[in-house]
């Protein structure tokens, strides 16, 4: 892989905001000098993302809006393919598409959806990236072995080149799907069907061994793509210790430990600042996501690192 490029920062919402709430968000976001807002995909929350995206377009002008990250299951991948190619296209060229195998148990139980094996799940996605791509490059489509479509080379193809594709995972073999297929590969803590499945995820060490792979893959494809580092919390403040010990305890972990988890930031502007200039440098992470709450504390450290 190249070395890392100029920091990008987004924020990402859960989407359980009123109407008024988001469109002030998306303006938000961008008078604070972030590159993109993100939202997630869940059955219960208020603002579904396809259209939350769409009226975020209409509010901004050069902020990137995206999806972190739709659930494929819940979708079929051609009229997926369609929905982002027009976002795309009405948004002059500001989508970008973050999909998943899906893992969240209630989003199955309320829609009725079989919640399938992880394998039949990842080899869902990865048909459903395929047809994405073919779409979106005026390609034909034929059959797959989870998807019946059929369709015939279009011309033109998908305007802007399609939308930026960011892709991830917590194994191997999504973070190998990423890396083949993606423009931004997201390096994601482990996951279960009820939540996170636990901190050493986010340990150095196992960020040591996931960035072995993704860059043993990306060398033997000749492929660059960038590193989307996920925050589940982040508190920038200028008095962190209270944080930090209230966090740690809540986590069950000393404040020391709570440091070394890159699924947290807590510290200082400058201290933010400096830990994703470190984690940058170990392991290559340049566009962090964190939690839209956070966004007017850590406008600070996206304005220390805007263009680094």
């Amino acid at each position: 892989m190249s070395q890392p490029q100029a920091f990008q920062f987004a924020l990402v919402s859960d989407g359980d905001v009123t109407e008024k709430e988001w469109r002030e968000l998306a303006r938000r976001a961008a008078d604070l000098g972030y590159d993109a807002l993100l939202v997630s995909d869940h059955v219960d929350q208020r603002l579904a993302p396809v259209p939350a995206v769409a009226a975020a377009a209409e509010v901004t002008d050069g902020l990137v809006l995206g999806t972190y990250v739709l659930n494929n299951d819940l979708r079929h991948p051609l009229m997926l393919a369609r929905d982002a190619a027009s976002l795309h296209a009405l948004s002059d060229g500001r989508f970008q598409l973050g999909l998943g195998a899906g893992w969240y148990r209630v989003d199955y139980e309320r829609t009725g959806i079989g919640f399938d094996p992880g394998r039949v799940r990842y080899e869902r996605l990865r048909e459903a990236v395929a047809i994405c791509r073919s779409h979106w490059a005026g390609c034909a489509i034929e059959a797959g072995a989870h998807y019946r479509v059929r369709q015939e080379a279009q011309d033109p193809p998908c305007r802007h080149g399609g939308p930026r594709l960011l892709l991830g995972g917590t194994r191997r073999g999504m973070l190998s799907l990423a890396v083949q297929e993606a423009d931004i590969v997201s390096v994601v803590p482990g996951l279960g069907p009820d939540g996170p499945t636990g901190l050493d995820d986010c340990s150095p060490a196992r960020l040591d061994e996931k960035m072995a792979w993704i860059r043993a893959e990306a060398a033997a494809l000749g492929r660059s793509p960038r590193l989307n580092h996920l925050v589940w919390e982040c508190f920038v403040t200028p008095r962190p210790a209270a944080v930090q010990e209230a966090l740690a305890r809540a986590v069950g972990r000393t404040t020391g430990e709570l440091a070394e988890l890159a699924c947290f930031l807590v510290g200082t502007a400058a201290q933010v600042r400096d830990t994703l200039l470190a984690r940058r440098e170990r392991w290559g992470f340049d566009y962090v996501t964190v939690p839209a709450a956070a966004a007017e504390p850590f406008a600070a450290v996206v304005a220390a690192l805007k263009g680094r």
